[in-house]
């Protein structure tokens, strides 16, 4: 069946995907006066923010921090009546299997001062730290659009850092920033990426959402009018003059249209003035016969995630947050996050919590193992650092799809796609792929999409 255009002077608009781009576009697009409706193939809304309480604990198990660079989605968390917290200001690098403290907030006094790199290499970065300055006064590395970046999106980050500063910055220092960013070695992404990352690093500080990262979708789900359809699959997108048709399952339970007969959900067609596709590129692909979009969903893959949740009866003797495990110190786990560090109230009084990100090949290699191989791998680094404090709860989370792979070549296919978005069209892509992956980047393209469909509105009346 196919419904037509809902009676009165209101403008309709559907979002496909109800993560954090998403349900921001469908925010800006309320706020403008349109009725909108968001369809989530998921059983529930945030896609890669998530928050699950258990047993007193509040485990972040995908977004787990805010930059000091992160203005935009600042702005909305604050508009929404989020609280956002300082995380400590410490950060680790394993080197020798001991943990090398770093302050966030004094980096380059602290960089200067610490054991984790050689004089001679920490005289050799100041060309790559001056090469990096450079790119950022010329505009080239704005966090949430990096368009201005594809001419340099020509070597890995290893690479580029071997190149300027040699193997040890590589090994303490490119690599721990890639598998922070990415879980991913350094051999595996973009010079893009570790430019940008180095330029949030140095803002000095990073933060978190009380009551967990969650907490954002939470506010969103609450302050939203729209019909937000969980479990409902988007099959196909079309243009129809200047409408848009969305096609989705009629919803659990649903009665077939043209037989009568109950069973599996009918597909519904709708008519609307605008639609935002705020799903990966494959997915959008798949139901959106847009070249470009196919063009890059064939060129920026994604990868799976492995992330463990492990809560402890004592917390550990660091002042860190984050630890970072170059390769070198282990090869399949990329960096631990001190979750009752991050936040007061991510682990009850005294207990400690912690995520064990998993180095992104290394996921693929253990996805189909047991939960319990996992855990007990996940258990060697935490044990090595810090000791043995008591497991009393852990959790695996698997991700798929989880991040961009933005290999040498992905940011000029982004690039190349951005620019070829008509912003008078009445399809429009949000989503933290557009950019730099993060949070900020999802807000900033949620609420560009949103400003796209209401301006090309306003400039049709």
């Amino acid at each position: 069946m196919t419904d037509g255009l809902a009676d009165g002077t209101g403008r309709r608009a559907a979002v496909v995907g109800a993560g954090l781009a998403g349900l921001t576009a469908a925010l800006r697009l309320e706020q403008a006066g349109w009725e909108v409706d968001v369809f989530e193939a998921d059983d529930h809304p945030g896609g890669r923010v998530e928050t699950i309480a258990r047993d007193g604990y509040l485990l972040d198990t995908g977004a787990t921090a805010i930059a000091a660079r992160y203005p935009i989605f600042t702005a909305l968390a604050r508009e929404l009546g989020c609280e956002i917290r300082p995380t400590a200001p410490y950060l680790g690098v394993v080197r020798d299997g001991r943990i090398r403290l770093l302050r966030l907030d004094r980096l380059v006094r602290a960089g200067l001062a610490t054991d984790l790199l050689s004089w001679k290499t920490k005289l050799r970065l100041v060309a790559l730290v001056a090469d990096i300055a450079v790119a950022k006064l010329r505009g080239r590395l704005d966090y949430d659009d990096l368009r201005r970046a594809a001419p340099m999106d020509r070597e890995t980050a290893r690479d580029y850092v071997l190149r300027t500063a040699g193997p040890e910055a590589d090994a303490f220092l490119g690599e721990p920033i890639t598998r922070a960013l990415l879980l991913a070695d350094s051999d595996q992404v973009s010079r893009v990426e570790l430019m940008s990352g180095l330029i949030n690093a140095v803002a000095g500080s990073l933060g978190t959402l009380a009551g967990g990262q969650a907490a954002i979708i939470d506010a969103l789900v609450k302050h939203l009018h729209a019909d937000i359809r969980l479990g409902t699959p988007v099959g196909a997108i079309a243009r129809d003059g200047d409408d848009v048709l969305v096609t989705a399952a009629g919803g659990a339970g649903g009665v077939d249209d043209d037989s009568g007969v109950a069973g599996e959900p009918a597909e519904t067609t709708r008519r609307y003035d605008g639609c935002v596709l705020a799903c990966p590129p494959a997915a959008a692909a798949a139901i959106h016969p847009d070249p470009a979009l196919r063009g890059l969903a064939g060129t920026l893959r994604f990868t799976r995630a492995i992330n463990v949740s492990i809560g402890t009866r004592r917390a550990p003797d660091t002042p860190a947050f984050l630890v970072q495990l170059p390769r070198v110190e282990d090869p399949e786990i990329a960096m631990i996050i001190v979750e009752s560090n991050k936040a007061a109230d991510r682990a009850p009084q005294g207990r400690g919590l912690f995520t064990v990100s998993w180095e992104m090949s290394a996921a693929d290699r253990w996805w189909d193992r047991p939960d319990d191989d996992i855990v007990q791998r996940s258990l060697l680094p935490l044990t090595r650092l810090f000791g043995d404090l008591g497991v009393e709860l852990t959790y695996v989370r698997r991700w798929s799809p989880a991040l961009p792979h933005t290999r040498p070549g992905a940011y000029r296919a982004i690039a190349d796609f951005a620019d070829s978005i008509d912003p008078g069209s009445p399809v429009q892509y949000a989503g933290d792929w557009l950019s730099q992956t993060g949070q900020n980047t999802a807000v900033a393209w949620g609420e560009r999409a949103a400003a796209n469909l209401v301006n090309r509105s306003e400039e049709r009346r």
